[in-house]
């Protein structure tokens, strides 16, 4: 699990201002600045921000979880830094997850405004597929402490290009990247998205800032995993925000072949060290969630609830299939946030129950988190 939130703080540099029509009308002072600002104009802005999480996770007595996964932890140190010149910009994120430095997003894009309805923008780099609003979220912007688990899948960042604009309240993007499972073959993503009520799509999760006005937003997407025979996956969404509330849901269907016999991806069952992953192949998982701003802006209450849609066979405990692997699981999560400073500062106190009722499945696992984030 992870914890989520950040308060940023942005450094950039300033436009180029009109001068004088002499050097000798500036003070000392003036022309320093001056040849400062000339100097800087080539490079465009630069903007640098960064956050720490710190997590506390414990499972009550009796679920399967090693101690090493509860405890207290610096889960994410994240930077991230872009900037711009004339229509292009650029972004890179660099995390040291777990005292591991790793890229996360590393990109150029170049934008283009046709009038005041139509606009492109064509991306080369690694990023995340145009696919699910929670896997393409930043994780400062989250309203629990993890994505959907939909959304964590598709929040793996891969090489490719990709375009994507808007034509009035329709935005539309298109991607082709390595893929996931093979970076030899290739992940092609095609989304919609619609705005409703014409307001906007709110950049968080959650009824934060909704200034009490009613926002409806929705999406459709379809992706395709060349690694796999049947790699097909779709995606529906819908987003509420109105007032105090906030409601969303995710539905998705995945092809047969996300569960491939040959071990292809982590959803492949393991019998031999029991280890069932995370099996998706013809499943049609579901996640609604709701939100309440007791206080609004202070203090907002949140609820998940995940269907895996994982049931399938007689069970492998029973069969020896590793096709007949029958989970059937559940998450419930309950979740309290109180914004110090809106996302850029809160904490967090939840409680996440995975329920396991399937033949091959063993004990329900309960976990307690709780956290806070900052920025620096």
């Amino acid at each position: 699990m992870t914890l989520s939130w950040t308060c940023a703080l942005i450094l950039t540099f300033p436009p180029a201002a009109e001068l004088p029509s002499g050097p000798e009308q500036l003070t000392p002072e003036e022309l320093s600045r001056a040849l400062s600002l000339m100097s800087n104009d080539d490079a465009g802005s630069v903007e640098i921000d960064g956050f720490l999480r710190a997590t506390r996770l414990d499972a009550t007595d009796g679920s399967p979880v090693t101690n090493s996964e509860q405890g207290t932890d610096i889960d994410h140190a994240r930077l991230r830094m872009r900037g711009g010149i004339r229509d292009f910009s650029w972004r890179v994120d660099v995390d040291a997850l777990n005292s591991q430095l790793s890229l996360q997003d590393a990109w150029i894009s170049h934008d283009s405004a046709f009038d005041d309805d139509i606009d492109a923008k064509v991306t080369m780099g690694r990023f995340r597929a145009p696919f699910l609003t929670s896997g393409l979220l930043d994780g400062d912007r989250l309203l629990f402490p993890a994505r959907t688990r939909n959304g964590l899948f598709y929040s793996v960042r891969s090489p490719g290009i990709s375009a994507e604009g808007t034509y009035g309240d329709l935005g539309w993007a298109a991607a082709v990247q390595d893929g996931v499972l093979d970076p030899s073959e290739h992940l092609a993503t095609l989304r919609f998205t619609y705005d409703f009520t014409g307001l906007g799509a709110l950049p968080w999760e959650g009824a934060l800032r909704s200034d009490f006005k009613s926002r409806f937003w929705g999406a459709a997407a379809v992706s395709n995993e060349d690694a796999l025979g049947c790699g097909i996956a779709r995606a529906l969404e819908l987003h509420y925000v109105g007032g105090r509330y906030s409601l969303s849901m995710e539905w998705l269907g995945y092809g047969n072949d996300y569960d491939s016999e040959a071990g292809v991806g982590p959803w492949s069952p393991d019998p031999g060290s029991f280890i069932w992953g995370e099996r998706r192949g013809g499943t049609h998982p579901v996640s609604l969630t709701g939100s309440y701003m007791f206080i609004p802006d202070l203090v907002e209450l949140a609820v998940r609830w995940e269907d895996f849609d994982d049931v399938r066979g007689a069970g492998f405990t029973n069969t020896g299939d590793p096709a007949d692997a029958d989970y059937d699981r559940k998450n419930l999560y309950v979740g309290l946030n109180y914004y110090v400073h809106e996302h850029d500062m809160k904490f967090h106190l939840g409680q996440l129950k995975e329920s396991r009722d399937g033949f091959d499945d063993s004990d329900d696992i309960t976990w307690w988190g709780v956290g806070m984030s900052l920025s620096f």
